[in-house]
């Protein structure tokens, strides 16, 4: 009898521990996805998204770029409502915001939330530049001394740099270990990330794409800088909604990257030419964008971990006259959908 009991109570332990590893695994796995929660207007509800986000289990919130409410003092207030949450830029645009500005808010929002702050810097498109009226020039250049520059005064050291883009000098009054991520859509940036930035971050790129040219950019970039590959980011639209016609309407209403050159060539490069002709085709939406039942989508978000990327990013987008609630369950079904991966 106590022998019987014995083995019962071992096998029970065996099942505990299974149980306990995969609960661990799935924890750490929704740890590792981000939400942009900037879809919304209004301070309040962003920062009810990023409570939300952090409820749920997700391990980051991030915010765009662009919009009536500025992402920067916005990340200051979600520090202040969040304890546990990694917070993002995806991505600020570089030109508009002096290097110097950005260090000095980053110092500010790393002392609000040691520890959990990332940025995300990218030169934006011509288009959007043109709205400020502002002429995009060099921007790969520009790329490079920005991030240059940011770093160095992130490094707590007085910094006097003269360039093509900028002359600094000037100082912070600490060192603020904030990791700095570039936004990636081309080999080269790929590589720029690999060779001197802290990650890199895409928008709209297919995991075939990542895993084919991305990362090897990445490895390359690495490998002359001389140290490991970095993480990878990859950010990712997604709907839990299995009306076809009202996904892709919300993608073409939603999504006006598909008319940028740089995304254009991106997904040529990936296979798709039909992304020439500037607008979204029912086969784009369905090879770019993860929607479908909630399954389907986390098995596309599982499919851009199995590539190689360290983080994935979610953009949920609402969709039908529910659009709201669709975001919401979105958020909801996918976090329990990879739970159980």
């Amino acid at each position: 009898m106590t022998a019987t009991l014995n083995a019962e109570m071992l096998t029970l332990l065996l099942i505990y521990q299974q149980v306990a590893t995969v609960s661990a695994m799935s924890a750490d796995k929704l740890g590792r996805v981000g939400v942009v929660v900037n879809r919304v207007s209004g301070v309040g509800p962003v920062l009810a998204a990023a409570s939300h986000a952090e409820a749920v289990g997700y391990g980051a919130a991030w915010l765009t770029n662009g919009g009536p409410e500025d992402c920067m003092p916005l990340l200051a207030a979600i520090a202040t409502r969040t304890t546990r949450l990694r917070l993002g830029t995806s991505v600020v645009q570089t030109y508009p915001r002096h290097p110097v500005v950005l260090a000095a808010e980053a110092n500010v929002i790393d002392q609000l939330a040691p520890g959990r702050l990332r940025l995300g810097i990218g030169p934006s498109h011509d288009v959007v530049m043109a709205m400020m009226g502002i002429q995009r020039v060099a921007p790969f250049g520009h790329h490079q001394v920005y991030l240059q520059v940011v770093r160095d005064l992130c490094s707590g050291q007085p910094v006097d740099f003269t360039g093509d883009h900028y002359r600094v000098a000037s100082s912070l009054n600490r060192r603020v270990d904030v990791p700095i991520l570039v936004g990636a859509l081309q080999p080269k940036t790929f590589e720029l990330a690999g060779q001197a930035a802290d990650g890199a971050i895409t928008w709209l790129c297919p995991a075939g794409y990542l895993a084919d040219v991305g990362l090897p950019a990445m490895e390359r970039g690495a490998q002359s800088g001389g140290r490991s590959r970095p993480p990878l980011v990859a950010h990712l639209a997604v709907c839990v909604h299995q009306d076809a016609g009202e996904v892709r309407a919300a993608v073409r209403h939603g999504i006006p990257n598909i008319r940028f050159p740089s995304y254009q060539r991106m997904l040529v490069r990936a296979g798709l030419d039909e992304a020439t002709a500037g607008a979204w085709t029912d086969k784009l939406v369905d090879e770019v964008i993860a929607w479908g039942p909630a399954p389907e989508v986390a098995g596309r978000i599982q499919q851009m971990f199995e590539i190689g990327a360290d983080e994935v990013l979610i953009r949920p987008i609402g969709a039908g006259a529910a659009a709201q609630e669709v975001i919401r369950w979105t958020i909801e079904s996918v976090a329990a959908e990879l739970s159980r991966l």
